[in-house]
């Protein structure tokens, strides 16, 4: 037994709304079915704005639903009617012309509603009736009005985080929970979720995905309660979502794969924290079974990176070359140089090396493992000994930023700072969330710079670790003859915009002692950084235009990306806005990625 509306298990319970199995398999059988997008001529609605008689369905919203070609809320509000009287049929006229009737157009009406404009559509509604004195607006146009009022509620209280009165509009107005409103289904389930109440959280997306159709729906409602369920729960609801009650047409396969991708992040998770061998056999096959059939590059590299700490280096090398297929970076170019290197193949793992070599400090790091520098051999200096790799080396190389900065402290200490380590050390403190601190470590680092002699014109200064998403000189590509002083004041800068002083670093980039390159890099940061304030101040065609301003000096990052997709999406671009998030989700979908999708896909359909 479905039900049309969907409601928690408590409003469920108390509400008697019948409806058979079939009820939304069937709703594509009585009336034309609309593709989003497609354009249909149909006959205008009828005129007569009263009540039909008594014993019949309100076909009003139908046929309006009909003559602008809202094919979504149309069928949903064709299984409607049939769970309210299942012997009803859609009529055979549905797209053809109506006769005129007396009465009120209510037409403008039903347009200001679907435009989310209730309040001027109340107001119409009584400039109407003072008018015509004796009219009455039908039932179902009262009936929509304080649903979208209800819907109005639901969507301002959970904005603002007052769960209960969440949960308080959706039981004084069950409709404005059902299907064709998806959104506040998902809101009510999050406020039982934020009230502790899990088993009615549960109980919310339990009825989403056995009562709603859509197999996107479905997954997306997976997604949505993977804020707030337990795996255990969540793979409970994802069997009940790819099996109950299947609508015609459907592939519920994608709500099982919901569940696999969650999975499978969960999984990935734990490789990178995992000490070698955590992980089951069983869990170990499944990771690595999906992310072959996702060709998910992030995913190899966590792999080899979980093998390459077991010193299984032939299993790690396997993983990194697969990355480096799918996707090529420095990132699996690091992880094959280290792995080759722990095989004993360093001819492979210099030919790893060798497209990032100078261009990636990771990528450098990686080198002094494979050929660790050469020191003086003793007190008389006159020949060379091969050295391993430094205590620092080895923290920069394992990421270990907190030793990274003891190791300095303990250096200088002993043998007084060089511009070299303050240097580094701002590296580090920046990889540390510290920017304040790293700022007055690169400025330290200028003055020593300026006092000592200068070694050849070549930056003889430390290195940033290059752990992703840092913005490093070489990370990025900067050439090598930037001078110390350029790479200290491009530390500087990184560090300013971290700590957010847009406005100074505006003002004081154009005289920055900085190489054209590291230039542009600090421009196109503080126009993402302006980019995502415009956003912020709803000033969308400034956002846009920062981002195609920046993209003209280096690619759009995914973040970014998204940023663009809701600007579009607040422009009303809502088809750019979709291809936009979908791209993005194409390539990697993430719980940003689903939630700019899913939205832009329900404004599409007029989903209010």
């Amino acid at each position: 037994m479905t039900r049309p509306l969907l409601l928690s298990a408590l409003i469920l319970a108390a509400t008697a709304i019948g409806g058979g199995s079939d009820a939304w398999a069937q709703s594509n059988g009585g009336a034309r079915a609309l593709a989003p997008g497609v354009k249909v001529e149909v006959a205008p609605a009828p005129g007569s704005g009263s009540a039909p008689a008594a014993g019949k369905v309100d076909e009003t919203a139908l046929r309006y639903y009909a003559r602008i070609g809202d094919g979504e809320r149309m069928e949903a509000e064709i299984a409607r009617l049939r769970a309210l009287d299942p012997g009803w049929e859609p009529p055979k006229d549905l797209f053809a012309p109506q006769p005129a009737a007396t009465g009120v157009d209510e037409s403008p009406f039903w347009s200001l509603l679907s435009a989310g404009k209730v309040a001027e559509a109340r107001a119409a509604i009584a400039e109407q009736r003072r008018k015509s004195p004796s009219w009455q607006p039908s039932d179902k146009l009262l009936q929509e009005l304080d649903l979208a009022e209800s819907a109005g509620r639901i969507r301002s209280a959970s904005d603002t985080k007052r769960w209960q009165e969440v949960v308080d509009a959706a039981a004084a107005q069950p409709e404005a929970v059902a299907c064709n409103r998806l959104d506040n289904a998902w809101r009510l389930a999050e406020a039982y979720a934020e009230l502790k109440q899990t088993d009615r959280a549960f109980d919310t997306y339990k009825t989403i995905v056995t009562t709603c159709p859509k197999a996107k729906e479905r997954r997306d409602t997976i997604f949505k309660a993977s804020r707030h369920l337990s795996p255990e729960r969540l793979r409970e609801l994802s069997a009940l979502g790819a099996t109950a009650n299947p609508a015609t047409g459907e592939d519920y396969s994608a709500v099982r794969s919901a569940e696999a991708e969650l999975e499978t992040g969960r999984l990935l998770e734990r490789l990178g924290n995992a000490k070698p061998g955590a992980l089951s056999a069983a869990d170990l096959s499944r990771v690595q079974g999906i992310v072959r059939d996702k060709q998910d590059a992030d995913g190899a590299i966590a792999l080899g990176w979980y093998f390459q700490k077991q010193k299984n280096f032939a299993e790690a090398q396997g993983w990194f070359t697969q990355a480096n297929e799918w996707t090529p970076s420095d990132k699996a170019a690091e992880g094959l140089v280290l792995a080759y290197n722990g095989l004993g193949d360093k001819a492979q793992a210099r030919a790893a090396a060798a497209p990032w070599k100078g261009k990636s400090s990771r990528i450098d790091q990686a080198l002094k493992a494979v050929d660790p520098p050469r020191g003086p051999a003793g007190p008389g200096g006159g020949r060379s000994a091969p050295q391993g790799p430094s205590e620092l080396d080895r923290a920069l190389a394992r990421h270990d930023f907190a030793a990274c900065i003891s190791i300095i402290r303990g250096t200088i200490a002993k043998s007084g700072p060089t511009a070299a380590l303050l240097q580094q050390r701002g590296w580090c403190l920046l990889e540390l969330k510290r920017p304040s601190e790293a700022e007055a470590a690169f400025a330290e680092a200028q003055t020593l710079a300026a006092r000592e002699p200068a070694k050849g014109g070549a930056s003889a200064t430390g290195t940033a670790p290059g752990k992703a998403g840092s913005r490093s000189p070489a990370a990025s590509g900067l050439p090598q003859t930037a001078t110390p002083a350029q790479e200290n004041a491009y530390g500087q800068a990184i560090a300013r915009l971290a700590t957010g002083d847009v406005t100074g670093l505006t003002r004081d980039l154009p005289r920055a002692n900085l190489t054209a390159t590291q230039r542009a890099e600090i421009r196109a940061s503080l126009m993402a950084t302006e980019a995502g304030r415009a956003l912020e101040d709803k000033r969308y065609n400034d956002v846009l235009r920062l981002l195609d301003a920046r993209k003209e000096l280096e690619p759009e990052p995914r973040n970014l990306g998204i940023v663009r997709g809701w600007a579009l999406y607040n422009l009303m671009r809502f088809d750019e806005a979709y291809v936009q998030f979908k791209s993005i989700d194409d390539r990697l979908s993430t719980e940003e990625s689903r939630e700019g999708l899913s939205t832009a896909w329900k404004t599409i359909y007029h989903d209010w």
